[in-house]
């Protein structure tokens, strides 16, 4: 076996090779797999639903503009204003975001019903704004489905078809403002315009519509709301939705922009508006009163004809006109005191006291509480957008507002008190100035009280107009801290979905990336033999060649179309086994395989067959007593066999048949017999072998698989050579552990490997070329070219040849 010839000449194949070659040879299953993604790829574009995304941008107001005192200077270094004004952004985020104003902003909109075209196939699908042809108006008394479709054919100008399927069963034509009425759907149906439908051609045409309860419409544009800062230390905010109608959203930006800017407004007129409500309420009590007392002046005048007050009198009244406006202020400063009292008795939230400087007190303390609460009520404000009620932050608020309140009420009642004690004052000098008055004649003395009374309500009437005047101007010279920069403009809305240069792009990597991920997985978890490489890497037993796939129906290739390449397959290996056993003169040569499957008894009848036909005397022997399949190969009796040969029971005349092939016989295997192990080994059968030797040139033998049975190890003393079958893409790798212990461990030295069932592309295509080195044998000298074989070879393509070549230079 020393002389045995290196069967390998190619040089050993890096990876990245191998999966070249297989590209290569399978350029038409990536083709494939790019044309699919390619494919998807242009559905996805075509009938996916497109989805854009409009902008538009507020300017947040600032309330932490630079000072040039020393205080800003300390601010600038510390980084306290830039904190504060992140606060301030970040609050004004949440109010956007908030539930409260997508309500607002949706209640304004008509979005309460959403309408969409369906294409003629019934795959795309389009969104309508204000392009709908027709219009839904839903019963708002009886009950409605929300987010139910609700499917509308349009058969002419004057009809359509309403379908509502799945548990409703709902088929019915009607006229276009025909009310429909059902236990869950309740609306008519018009057309937007006079002319909306007329302008239609091609019916019918199919829409459906969907109605929305408005939380379910709240929740879902607040959640796909986006609002992003322009920058770490600016206050321009940028808000973003996505949706399938530019227009829609759009309307929804510039609603939303609007109602925050709004809400701002109202908050600041907040004050005024109270200061107004509040004024009024006043009036309403003082009006009459002035009324009233205005009718008794004039007709106590009118009845008692007094024009003028003497001049003793007019003295008097002076003075009990300065005492009584006093007693004004005093009253309405009483008035507003009890106003505090009622707001922190009834603990009312978020809503702003009154500042006592607009009603003319000009107590530093109280004015200093009330500021502080009134921010602490906007700053909670603020954060219960944002979070709930059990917030760490939002109950020290509640906390601080709270202390502020018994700080408010303490001080009230102690400005009650002090308010008090000066109307009682007043009140003795008023008695005491009445006792003057007395002394005057009696009408004079009447004319003054009604006078009197008159005055006081004026004044007080007078001021209350001049208070309100003041909060309506406050109100009216109000403007939003926020403005609008950019609106949301529909024509330019992105399309955000489908990305159709990325889609395609996308398909051209999967399409070839997949293919190859599968190929490389599938190898890496691949236990078969695939590559002249696992044999190499997994036995030192040589290979003596290999056998091409059958492409025929016959059993008998060598004999049955001669001039095949599959019959040229087993001349080289008849070449092969020439060259191994040149001095033997009656060769034996045992043929087995590892497992069944592996075409053993192919591979025995066809070798058997090649050598008869080159004019040696060969005998194929049936040995697989289990399973004997040579009989049915060459259509022979299997009465009479070795089985019975070596029982004693039939004689070599009964048991030898010779074939339609010249100079080939076969010894067929007879009856399954019970101990097929011992017959093997018994001395009838060395007998035998070594009397076949003398009649014939070639022995072929076909014993059953190595790793089922051991029959083939108990020729090894009678055999000369030792051929195992291994499948390609069959055979386990774990077989070749088998092959290599039998060759090292059992004694099997003269043993070769025979490669069967090679494709003319390996696994996924890949050559696994053999490459015998010596041609199809020694001594044929000549090299098959295309036209030689029966079998047309396929061309090899002048690209992949050079690459290959290439390859193989720089491996």
């Amino acid at each position: 076996m020393d002389q045995f010839p290196e069967i390998y000449r190619e040089e050993e194949s890096i990876d990245i090779k191998k999966y070249l070659y297989r590209i290569l040879y399978n350029w038409w299953w990536f083709a494939l797999s790019v044309f699919v993604a390619l494919t998807v790829a242009y559905l996805v574009n075509r009938y996916s639903e497109d989805i854009y995304r409009a902008s538009c941008s507020v300017i947040v107001a600032n309330e932490n503009t630079p000072r040039g005192d020393i205080e800003g200077v300390i601010e600038d270094l510390t980084n306290v204003r830039s904190r504060r004004t992140k606060a301030v952004v970040q609050n004004e985020i949440t109010i956007l975001k908030s539930y409260k104003m997508a309500q607002s902003a949706l209640e304004e909109l008509d979005f309460n019903i959403t309408y969409t075209a369906v294409g003629r196939r019934g795959i795309a699908e389009s969104k309508l704004y204000n392009s709908s042809p027709f219009i839904v108006v839903p019963d708002t008394s009886k009950p409605n489905q929300f987010n139910y479709p609700v499917t509308v054919t349009i058969l002419s100008a004057t009809t359509y078809r309403l379908t509502i399927d799945d548990q409703f069963d709902i088929n019915e034509v009607l006229y276009f403002g025909q009310p429909f009425s059902h236990n869950n759907f309740n609306f008519t149906i018009f057309p937007r315009t006079p002319e909306s439908l007329k302008s239609l051609d091609h019916f019918p045409l199919k829409y459906y519509f969907i109605m929305h309860e408005m939380n379910g419409l709240v929740n879902r544009y607040r959640g796909g709301l986006s609002v992003e800062v322009n920058d770490d230390k600016g206050s321009i905010l940028t808000l973003s939705l996505t949706g399938p109608n530019r227009e829609q959203i759009s309307d929804y930006l510039n609603r939303l922009a609007g109602v925050y800017i709004q809400s701002n407004l109202d908050y600041k007129n907040t004050t005024s508006l109270n200061t107004i409500r509040f004024i009024d309420q006043q009036l309403r009590e003082t009006i009459d009163s002035l009324q009233l007392a205005g009718v008794r002046l004039q007709n106590f005048r009118s009845a008692n004809r007094i024009i003028n007050i003497s001049q003793e009198g007019n003295a008097l009244f002076q003075k009990m006109e300065t005492l009584n406006s006093q007693k004004a202020d005093i009253d309405i400063n009483g008035r507003y005191f009890k106003y505090i009292e009622d707001y922190i008795t009834s603990k009312k939230e978020n809503i702003e006291i009154i500042a006592p400087s607009v009603m003319g007190i000009q107590d530093a303390l109280l004015n200093s509480l009330v500021a502080q609460i009134n921010n602490l009520n906007t700053e909670r404000r603020n954060l219960q957008f944002s979070s709930n009620e059990n917030n760490p932050k939002l109950t020290m608020l509640n906390m601080q507002i709270e202390n502020l309140r018994m700080d408010i009420l303490e001080n009230v009642n102690n400005l009650i008190e002090s308010n008090n004690i000066s109307m009682s004052g007043l009140g003795r000098a008023i008695d005491e100035l009445e006792i003057e008055i007395k002394k005057l004649p009696s009408t004079e003395r009447q004319l003054i009280n009604i006078q009197r009374e008159f005055n006081i309500n004026d004044q007080i009437y007078t001021f209350l107009l001049e208070k309100r005047a003041e909060a309506g101007i406050t109100k009216a010279s109000n403007t939003s801290d926020h403005r609008l920069l950019d609106i949301a403009r529909a024509e330019n809305a992105v399309m955000i979905k489908p990305k159709t240069s990325m889609n395609y792009m996308m398909a051209l990597v999967l399409g070839g990336l997949i293919p190859l991920m599968l190929l490389v997985l599938i190898e890496y978890f691949n236990n078969k033999i695939v590559d002249k490489k696992d044999i190499e890497q997994l036995t030192s037993v040589p290979v003596l060649g290999s056998v091409g796939h059958n492409e025929k129906a016959f059993d008998l290739p060598v004999f049955e179309n001669p001039k095949s390449a599959l019959a040229e397959s087993f001349r080289s290996l008849r070449a092969n086994l020439q060259y191994l056993l040149k001095n033997e003169l009656h060769k034996v040569i045992s043929i087995s395989s590892t497992v069944s499957g592996e075409g053993k008894t192919f591979c025995s009848a066809n070798l058997a067959a090649i050598i008869a036909m080159a004019g040696k005397k060969t005998l194929l022997v049936s040995l697989d007593l289990r399973k004997p399949k040579i009989h049915r190969i060459f259509k022979l009796s299997n009465e009479h066999g070795i089985s019975s040969y070596l029982a004693g029971i039939s004689s070599l005349d009964k048991i030898i048949h010779h074939t339609n092939v010249d100079n080939l016989s076969v010894a067929v295997s007879g009856p399954v017999p019970p101990n097929p192990a011992e017959l093997i080994e018994s001395d009838r059968m060395s007998e035998f072998i070594k009397q076949m030797q003398k009649e014939y040139d070639f022995i072929i033998i076909d014993t059953p698989p190595i790793a089922i049975v051991t029959d083939a190890l108990l020729l090894k003393e009678l055999v000369d050579i030792h051929i195992f079958v291994i499948r390609h893409g069959y055979s386990s790798k774990l077989v070749l552990q088998l092959v290599e212990d039998l060759y090292t461990k059992r004694g099997l030295k003269n043993m070769s490997l025979l490669v069967n069932d090679v494709q003319t592309k390996g696994y996924y295509g890949y050559s696994y070329r053999y490459g015998y080195g010596y041609g199809y044998g020694y001594g044929y000298g000549y090299g098959y070219e295309h036209g030689y074989y029966d079998e047309e070879a396929p061309v090899t393509h002048k690209f992949r040849k050079k690459l290959q070549k290439l390859l193989k230079k720089r491996s």
